[in-house]
């Protein structure tokens, strides 16, 4: 039998089980944890469950699509935990009681009068530390994670499907797509659950990163949508959670929530918009021969949009494939975007053997390139992947130079050349405006599609006071640079960002970065107030932080992101190399002057070359980084010129 629990919802200063050792445990909002409280971000519980209740009927009446058998051993004193007198909760919390306890008094157990946005879901994953490492039972309480719309994948399995991942040959993960029947929104009608899982194990200035895309939709027979799902994330954390439903009450929007439950924008949507089966099954279904294409409405879950899709028919070629020369039809996807977004997406290519299924897949991944899927088995994905420890992304993205450039670091400006590795221009690879130009920095097109790129070293702004006139969201906070978190502010007080005027202000926090940062090349990319927990991370994580302090002291400012000049050691000696970089500018009486949170040198070289900028503001993804990431790995430069002095 499973242990029962008392449930009841208890507000901030009146927690009844402060001093009393029979306390167990308290779900606390926000995920904030102190020494023997059970932690995690704030489940909105109906009222209803006040009472006498076992934890897996909580569980149950949370979502009633899932429901959880836990078997919790007997607790006895050694298990039961004590709630220590520093509490910053300030919203209801659930507290759960031993069932041999009799009901608190009303003056112990208040009911607070609340009124919940989503009634009858949870919205959050436990984050048990591991101070709980020892209790076996409470151990099965990370299987309530995000109680998402779409159905756990127990249905029927009909199709399941492995692929090897390569990155110029060479092997770097996995993609697996598995289609199942399962119940559907209309419980008369079966529905197909399709799941595709991207794993890639990367490399990057030698640590190791772990990166995984879960995109999961559930759909009819004829292949409209009714639920999907996206999860990314790196290292074992997630990154990025959206879920999808079709509203109930209308039927052309889909309802969306991110992995913490708040809702996102709606969408309008249309019963045209095909789900992943039907694609992979329309090139045999509308039976398309070599030049014909189709046009259909898909869903790209990346930038969180309806896309138009036009899917186009080749003649066949031969490829190599197990060893063997085979016949394969080659089918384009093109997509387009039906609204601004802020990436641009690439083509998808697909090769079909004789029974129309896919044996190989071509597709653009956004730092990477272009990988390539091959059909194998999970054995021989498994294989590939034991021999290999993964393409080093840092090593691949640098940008050989000609020559070295002597104290860069002293140099009053530098003219560099680059030029595609290919055929073409930059603007064949990075659209109209590849490199930004601004005081620092000018750029122009040379005859044989090469840019030439005139680069000043940065200096003290003339007068160093503020400025009233940039935009709000310089500003702002958002997702990334949370200014307005406590922890962001008392920082940046600390740090003396508030202190003297802004120029010495910011340079005073740009330095408290440098000091602080501990280099870290595989740490996920997070909010600034959780990067602040621990330091570790790199310029990126340099970049969005000075950021947010300089905002947290009244001062707005944005982030760069480029390429840097730089020296690396190898086999043959010291070579220089132009690699990605980011850094921050801050606006200063009516200009943008950068700072390097990694160097803390008070300014920018003629080393930091500047491709793009972005202020944050309502972004909840990696997009701002897109600009400099379609042109790492895929130039040269040269040095044209070096002048020193002033």
């Amino acid at each position: 039998m499973p242990t029962t629990l008392y449930a009841s919802w208890v507000e901030r200063g009146k927690h009844p089980a402060r001093g009393n050792p029979e306390f167990l445990g308290l779900i606390a909002p926000y995920g904030a944890c102190t020494p023997g409280r059970l932690c995690a971000p704030f489940l909105p519980y109906p009222p209803s469950l006040t009472g006498l209740l076992s934890l897996p009927a909580i569980f149950a009446q949370i979502s009633k699509k899932i429901t959880y058998s836990l078997k919790l051993p007997r607790f006895t004193n050694k298990l039961l935990l004590g709630l220590s007198d520093s509490d910053p909760t300030d919203r209801p919390a659930l507290v759960f009681w031993p069932s041999h306890r009799s009901t608190p008094s009303r003056e112990a157990n208040p009911m607070p009068n609340f009124r919940f946005a989503h009634q009858g879901h949870a919205t959050a994953a436990f984050q048990l530390g591991s101070m709980l490492a020892w209790l076996p039972g409470l151990l099965l309480l990370p299987l309530l994670l995000t109680a998402a719309d779409l159905p756990s994948p127990s249905g029927k399995l009909l199709e399941e499907a492995w692929y090897l991942v390569q990155l110029d040959q060479e092997a770097v993960g996995s993609w697996r797509m598995t289609v199942r029947e399962t119940p559907g929104t209309d419980p008369s009608k079966s529905a197909f659950l399709v799941s595709q899982e991207l794993e890639l194990v990367l490399q990057r200035y030698g640590s190791t990163i772990r990166l995984k895309q879960e995109v999961s939709n559930l759909e009819d027979n004829e292949g409209r949508v009714e639920a999907l799902s996206l999860k990314q994330g790196q290292n074992g954390k997630v990154l990025v959670q959206i879920e999808g439903k079709r509203d109930a009450e209308d039927p052309d929007r889909m309802l969306f929530r991110d992995g913490a439950g708040k809702e996102l924008s709606p969408q309008t949507w249309s019963g045209s918009v095909l789900g992943l089966r039907a694609r992979e099954q329309l090139p045999e279904k509308r039976n398309l021969q070599a030049g014909e294409s189709a046009r259909i409405l898909g869903h790209e879950p990346l930038i969180n949009q309806v896309v138009g899709l036009t899917v186009t028919m080749l003649p066949p070629e031969k490829l190599a494939v197990g060893g063997e020369s085979v016949e394969l039809v080659r089918v384009d996807w093109k997509p387009k975007l039906l609204r601004e977004a802020a990436v641009e997406l690439g083509s998808t290519s697909w090769w079909l053997d004789a029974e129309h299924k896919v044996v190989r897949r071509k597709m653009q991944l956004d730092g990477l390139g272009a990988v390539v899927l091959t059909k194998s088995t999970p054995e021989a994905v498994r294989l590939a992947l034991r021999e290999t420890k993964g393409k080093d992304l840092g090593e691949a993205s640098l940008i050989p130079l000609d020559r070295p450039v002597p104290n860069i670091k002293q140099a009053r400006r530098v003219i560099y050349r680059l030029r595609p590795k290919g055929e073409g221009n930059l603007f064949d690879i990075a659209g109209p405006n590849p490199i930004a130009e601004d005081l620092r920095q000018q750029a122009r097109l040379m005859p044989d599609g090469s840019i030439e790129i005139a680069v000043l070293a940065g200096k003290k702004p003339d007068r160093v006071v503020g400025a009233a006139d940039a935009p709000r969201e310089f500003y702002g906070t958002s997702k990334f640079i949370d200014t307005d978190h406590p922890k962001v502010r008392q920082v940046a007080a600390m740090a003396g960002g508030l202190d003297g005027d802004c120029w010495t202000a910011a340079t005073r926090l740009e330095r408290f970065v440098q000091r602080n940062l501990k280099p870290d090349s595989a740490a996920p990319l997070s909010s600034v107030s959780e990067f602040l927990g621990s330091w570790r991370g790199d310029c990126r994580h340099a970049a969005l932080t000075l950021a947010a302090l300089c905002r947290a002291s009244n001062m707005p400012a944005r982030t760069t992101f480029g390429l840097l000049y730089v020296q690396k050691s190898g086999s043959g000696g010291s070579k220089p190399y132009l690699g990605f970089h980011a850094w921050t500018e801050v606006w200063i009486d009516g200009q943008w002057v950068g700072l390097d949170g990694t160097q803390g040198m008070g300014k920018i070289s003629a080393g930091h070359l500047k491709i793009c900028d972005h202020s944050w503001d309502k972004v909840d993804n990696l997009a701002p980084l897109a600009p400099v990431q379609k042109l790492v790995g895929k130039l040269t430069g040269e040095v044209v010129r070096v002048d020193v002095g002033d």
